[in-house]
């Protein structure tokens, strides 16, 4: 089985994929928000072409280098976080600051943390034993930390994919179980106290327990969600022929995008995309397993679980599992910042699977 050659396909094949829906789902919005039905679908492309250049850096790359500078990388990502919480600053939509806008160029810093976090755990945890307590509270400090400023945005979708990537990546290291026990007790008895303390949040669980209570409200976004979802149907009304992107279903081109994929191509193309990240995850796994190098094994090991719980928790959005929170499909949805750092990822993961062969032949 060639793992670098699926993640590539995969990658390329889930990007071109995005491209193509993000049209399907933002040509009518745009064209009545902008009076371009390509503003989405330009951006992207521009991303994607940016994505192959950094990709292709990525399998290059020394991965010692990243280790050397893993420290940078991570005070990089915190003073950009931290550029965020100066009023004028950063660009606010819906209540949220999540994006430094230069004009010519904005970009999420979020997506830049999330892989500087993994990056500086991969490398912390390689070298230090977190069977002791004391350990285990120093190596979890930095990612606490990015995880307060990520919620100062705020955005808890991204906190959360933050914390359970860290929390993977602490196991396979090997953190002993009751210490990971008691760091998830930690952790699930801070979400009432974070919905609690913002209104909003409240209000969102409320219209996810029954969003037809707050059907032009909160519950909104998810009602339209299962719109489109429900008639999709097994194979969809056909590409380019959905009816909730017409200004029904808000973020259609980027969070919610694949309940566009669902109402256009039924669910078996949902199926056949859930397949397609399945096989890449998969791939990062065995590439993970077979790696001898500690530090490109939980570098291995970030990188596929941000990916994997980042794609389960937007469909599980998405379908209504979980509470609506903001959070794009990995390659897929709109958003150049997200599109660029995975496509990095993923050249990482392609450099990590080329010292394995080098290191088994």
């Amino acid at each position: 089985m060639d793992l670098k050659r699926n993640l590539l396909i995969t990658t390329i094949v889930l990007s071109l994929f995005g491209i193509l829906m993000i049209y399907s789902a933002s040509e009518y919005s745009a064209l009545i928000l902008y009076n371009d039905k390509f503003v989405f679908v330009r951006k992207q492309v521009i991303a994607f072409v940016a994505g192959i250049i950094v990709m292709f850096l990525a399998t290059k790359i020394k991965l010692e280098v990243l280790k050397k500078f893993r420290w940078i990388l991570y005070f990089i990502a915190i003073a950009l976080l931290s550029i965020l919480l100066v009023p004028g600053v950063g660009r606010s939509v819906y209540g949220a600051t999540r994006r430094i806008d230069l004009g010519f160029l904005s970009f999420q810093p979020s997506e830049f943390a999330k892989f500087a976090l993994v990056i500086l755990l991969a490398s912390t945890i390689s070298k230090t034993n977190v069977r002791n307590l004391i350990n285990i509270i120093a190596l979890a400090f930095p990612g606490i930390i990015m995880c307060i400023l990520v919620m100062l945005e705020p955005n808890m979708s991204i906190t959360v994919c933050i914390a359970l990537t860290m929390s993977i990546m602490l196991f396979i290291g090997g953190i002993r179980p009751r210490h990971a026990l008691l760091f998830a007790g930690i952790g699930l008895s801070a979400i009432p106290i974070l919905i609690v303390t913002e209104p909003y949040r409240l209000k969102r669980l409320i219209a996810f327990i029954n969003p037809w209570n707050s059907a032009k409200g909160e519950g909104y976004q998810l009602i339209q969600s299962y719109y489109a979802i429900a008639s999709g149907g097994l194979l969809g009304r056909g590409l380019f022929k959905g009816m909730q992107k017409h200004l029904y279903l808000p973020f259609a081109e980027s969070d919610f995008i694949f309940s566009i994929i669902a109402e256009e191509l039924g669910l078996i193309g949902c199926i056949c995309v859930i397949i397609v990240f399945l096989v890449f995850i998969g791939s990062g796994i065995l590439i993970a397993i077979k790696t001898k190098n500690i530090f490109n094994r939980l570098l291995a090991t970030g990188i596929t679980s941000l990916t994997a719980v980042q794609t389960l928790v937007n469909i599980a959005v998405v379908t209504g599992t979980i509470p609506p929170t903001g959070l794009p499909l990995p390659f897929v949805s709109a958003g150049g910042s997200s599109l660029i750092m995975f496509m990095f990822a993923t050249g990482l993961l392609i450099n990590i699977e080329s010292h394995n062969k080098n290191d088994y032949y």
